[in-house]
């Protein structure tokens, strides 16, 4: 059974993606942007699964980015499907990632993040949906790719931190 600690931080994931997804959502400027912003609910996904799986169990992630998809008014569950299998193989990755230096996790990160934003692209094309330019997808990748140390460093501060050798998570496992 889960510990209240870790009760509380599935509610701050939940409130944090609320908030993301409140921001994504209010209008604050006019006209085109010249540079995307990026994505934040999936750098704090990645960052979250990366730190503490037990602390985003797929019952909690689907429903977030399911309702991500249907407000921003994405084609429902594709985005959601990418997301998830980014995220249940970093999941896979946890022990190993854990020796990783931070490098080495921003780059499997940003591997990751690509792949996501490609394979997207790729099946609205496919689908014959009308997508956004490439290159627009591309800095949409690369802003979602920079902002990803900030929102580990942000999720560090919260508390969200790997499990030290030997610790064993909510579940009684080690990842």
């Amino acid at each position: 059974m889960a510990t209240r600690s870790v009760w509380a931080f599935r509610l701050l994931f939940v409130a944090l993606s609320a908030g993301i997804l409140f921001f994504a959502l209010v209008p604050f400027g006019v006209g085109e942007r010249a540079w995307p912003g990026p994505e934040l609910m999936v750098c704090l996904t990645v960052a979250w699964v990366l730190r503490r799986p037990d602390y985003v169990p797929v019952w909690l992630l689907l429903p977030l980015l399911l309702l991500d998809d249907a407000l921003l008014l994405r084609p429902l569950g594709l985005w959601t499907l990418l997301v998830f299998l980014l995220s249940e193989y970093l999941r896979r990755r946890v022990d190993h990632a854990e020796a990783l230096p931070f490098l080495s996790e921003l780059f499997l990160v940003a591997g990751g993040i690509v792949a996501v934003f490609v394979a997207n692209h790729v099946a609205l094309v496919l689908l014959l949906v009308e997508t956004p330019p490439a290159h627009g997808q591309a800095l949409h990748a690369l802003a979602t790719i920079a902002f990803y140390p900030v929102v580990a460093l942000g999720s560090q501060l919260l508390g969200v931190r790997r499990l030290a050798p030997g610790e064993l998570d909510s579940l009684g496992s080690r990842a």
